[in-house]
């Protein structure tokens, strides 16, 4: 097999991408993380609310989502413009995350199956593969830890087949997505603080 001839440019870029990964480059100010985990944990809840009939809603909660899902990829190519470079460690979590996203919207067919509930027992054991995936990835501990605590809540989500599903959910999406955007948010301060 032939191997492919690298340009000037591809060469220097590949170059970079070692340096930074070699430094622990880091650029992500956790608001990506942020958006989504406070839109998980509020449609969890006004899911919630709406199927125990506390309140009446125009539409299903989680099309919340639609709008969401373009503020975030709006911030996220705002983030991607201003990283010196995108480390092999970057791209690798972002490829995890995306089959997860993906994975997730194909879970929704469990809907249409009548299965109802499933589907967060679903997302719950998606959500602990890709965090456990992307603490190994970065080894960051709390990663791993969490994507643990996540599978035994997609455990007992299988005894839960109820509104009260939604609470392991919006437990998840706390522990998944919220609390490591503070961490990620207050670690870009401190790095770029006066940049």
């Amino acid at each position: 097999m032939e191997e492919k001839q690298l340009s000037e440019k591809e060469s220097l870029q590949l170059i970079s991408r070692m340096i930074y990964e070699a430094k622990n480059y880091f650029y992500e100010t956790g608001m990506p993380a942020l958006v989504y985990g406070f839109t998980v944990l509020v449609c969890s809840l006004l899911t919630y609310a709406v199927d125990t009939q506390m309140i009446s809603f125009p539409f299903h909660p989680f099309y919340i989502f639609v709008p969401v899902f373009f503020i975030q990829a709006w911030i996220q190519y705002k983030e991607e413009k201003k990283k010196k470079a995108k480390t092999f460690t970057d791209e690798a979590i972002d490829y995890v995350w995306i089959g997860f996203f993906l994975s997730a919207i194909a879970a929704f067919a469990a809907s249409f199956a009548g299965l109802g509930y499933v589907i967060i027992s679903i997302i719950l054991f998606l959500a602990g593969f890709a965090t456990f995936l992307t603490g190994m990835i970065s080894k960051f501990k709390y990663h791993i830890v969490v994507s643990f605590v996540v599978w035994l809540l997609g455990i007992i989500s299988f005894f839960m087949l109820n509104p009260n599903i939604y609470f392991l959910l919006a437990t998840a999406a706390i522990l998944v997505w919220i609390i490591p955007g503070f961490i990620l948010n207050a670690t870009f301060k401190k790095l770029h603080h006066g940049n």
